[in-house]
């Protein structure tokens, strides 16, 4: 066959490739299974062309074969991406249009959910950031794909691609069912009951805090770092009844830092999901590897003490797995999945809250003098010489947590939100239809810094949560625990630790920028790694006469 032919045969082949397999469905989790089947056919090819017509005669006619090939593929993946696909009338980058490297690239800053703003500014509220992606910033979105009731699902690789050896975590569960299973049991873990004796490890947390600060009196600090280290410290005892000593010590510790370089990995994907495939078909990367092993050894030593010893999340998490019945748990690899979640929730998202709270609240001195007018009768009202979370609730301390909604509006942890694939018939978005089997953002951080939501949205006014209430323009648009059926379980535990930490802390200290700190570091050195991680801030701590 004349060259000419031959590449005009291969590319048909290529383009009936993408129109038989590679169009119908998404292949993210395939990946795997594709490079290896082109790599080990491309071989075979090359072996054949060479063994049957010599070296160079061969080794042409297989190059030919192969470039023909993939150019018809690929071309027929553009044009059909550019004209025929059912998103090609949503406004959107033309890059997002015609590949998924689009999402790396607007991730190389490590700030994406920046970006995402400035496409809704650009584009509209409906944007297309990827050849079967939208986002939305939608009231009306958030309700009906994330509320009760749904008809949505996680049926997508973001989930998939997110487990330990195939067993998904709470947050991964893809099934409606099971996830209620696993639920009621995470619901067990934080109950009134439990959360009485967390509320007792926070307080102790806090006093580790506050022994630091004493030893510290003076210095600048870090704030940012032990916004990290105090939940973390707080995550391994209402977790594993453990202590890492990570306050005291004032630096990482290993697990900390393998967690946070998988979650940078994971963000610097941009929202592409196949690398993750193709990493954990190989054994994922090392980083990843000795977090889940410390995670394991964490759930195995708790497992090696009685079920009814500690008041802890893995309590309950063993109490099913050892049941005659097991709900959820049954087998320890979900136990192992679900410690990693517990890791990972109870840390980097407090830490976030209460690094950009220590910012705002160091900031401006007329926060703390309002926030200690209104502690000042509700320390020692419940327990002497003590806060409780009770005393710090809405109705006792609304500035108090207005301080801290207004944090995680304008700073919230959770950047983008987990996206949702659309049924079949679609899904009618603000009088649009949003064609079935799509992927759907709703970005919470863009909603929180909405004009369409809030007045003055790149602002932090406190007041807008108490005397203030005509800058907020739709409440609904604030959803820092995310909502329906998926909202985050531990939002009570979550507020115990940051009420604690901002009431202890600004109750025993004034605390100011540190010399030479103007503040600007804790914003432009933030990183989005799934979750928001924000830059240094230096503060200097002086205790209260």
């Amino acid at each position: 066959m004349r060259p000419e032919m031959l590449a005009v045969a291969s590319a048909s082949g290529g383009v009936l490739s993408h129109l038989v397999y590679f169009i119908h469905g998404h292949r993210s989790m395939e990946a795997p299974k594709i490079v290896g089947f082109y790599i080990v056919a491309v071989c075979l090819l090359w072996m054949r062309c060479i063994h049957l017509q010599g070296a160079v005669h061969g080794a042409s006619n297989a190059g030919i074969i192969s470039a023909s090939y993939f150019l018809g593929l690929f071309t027929s993946i553009l044009v059909y991406r550019i004209f025929f696909h059912r998103l090609r009338r949503f406004p959107g980058p033309f890059a997002a249009k015609v590949t998924k490297l689009y999402g790396p690239y607007t991730a190389l800053d490590r700030k994406p959910h920046l970006h995402w703003s400035k496409l809704f500014d650009k584009y509209g509220d409906i944007i297309r950031i990827g050849p079967n992606e939208l986002m939305a910033l939608s009231i009306d979105a958030q309700q009906k794909i994330h509320g009760a009731g749904s008809p949505c699902s996680k049926q997508n690789s973001a989930y998939e691609s997110v487990n330990y050896k195939g067993h998904p975590n709470l947050d991964t569960i893809l099934n409606h069912k099971d996830h209620r299973w696993r639920r009621q049991i995470w619901d067990k873990a934080f109950s009134t009951k439990s959360l009485e004796t967390y509320e007792r490890n926070a307080r102790e947390v806090v006093y580790e805090w506050l022994e630091k600060l004493k030893s510290l009196q003076g210095q600048p600090i870090n704030t940012s770092l032990y916004s990290t280290l105090i939940p973390f410290e707080n995550m391994g005892r209402m977790g594993f009844s453990a202590s890492f000593g990570s306050i005291k010590a004032g630096k990482e510790d290993d697990m900390l830092h393998y967690l946070e370089v998988t979650l940078g990995t994971l963000a610097k994907l941009g929202l592409l999901w196949w690398p993750i495939a193709l990493m954990n078909a190989i054994g994922g990367s090392n980083d990843l590897i000795k977090f889940q092993k410390l995670a394991c050894q964490m759930v195995d030593r708790r497992g090696e003490q009685a079920d009814d010893e500690h008041e802890d999340i893995m309590k309950y998490f063993l109490e099913d797995y050892h049941s005659k019945e097991p709900k959820t748990m049954h087998h320890i690899d979900d136990i192992y999945s679900d410690a990693q979640a517990v890791m990972t929730g109870g840390t980097d998202t407090i830490a976030a809250v209460l690094s950009f709270a220590f910012y705002y609240i160091a900031r401006d001195p007329t926060v703390q003098d309002k926030l200690r007018s209104e502690l000042q009768p509700l320390f020692g009202r419940t327990a002497p010489g003590e806060f409780t979370n009770h005393d710090l609730g809405e109705a006792a301390a609304p500035y108090l947590n207005a301080v801290i909604n207004e944090t995680m509006r304008v700073d919230n942890p959770t950047c983008a939100n987990g996206p949702r694939m659309m049924p079949p018939e679609g899904l009618e978005i603000d009088g649009v239809l949003i064609p079935g089997e799509t992927l759907v953002y709703v970005p919470i951080n863009s909603m929180h810094r909405s004009a369409k939501y809030f007045k003055e949205p790149d602002s932090f006014i406190p007041e807008r949560w108490t005397t203030r209430p005509d800058l907020v323009i739709d409440k609904r648009a604030f959803h820092p625990f995310l909502l329906g059926p998926y909202n985050c379980v531990g939002k009570r535990l979550a507020m115990i630790v940051i009420r604690f930490t901002i009431a202890y802390t600004v109750w025993n200290y004034d605390f100011k920028f540190a010399p030479g700190e103007d503040g600007t570091s804790i914003h432009r050195d933030m990183i989005n790694q799934a979750i928001l991680k924000a830059g240094g801030l230096h503060c200097v701590f002086n205790k209260r006469a």
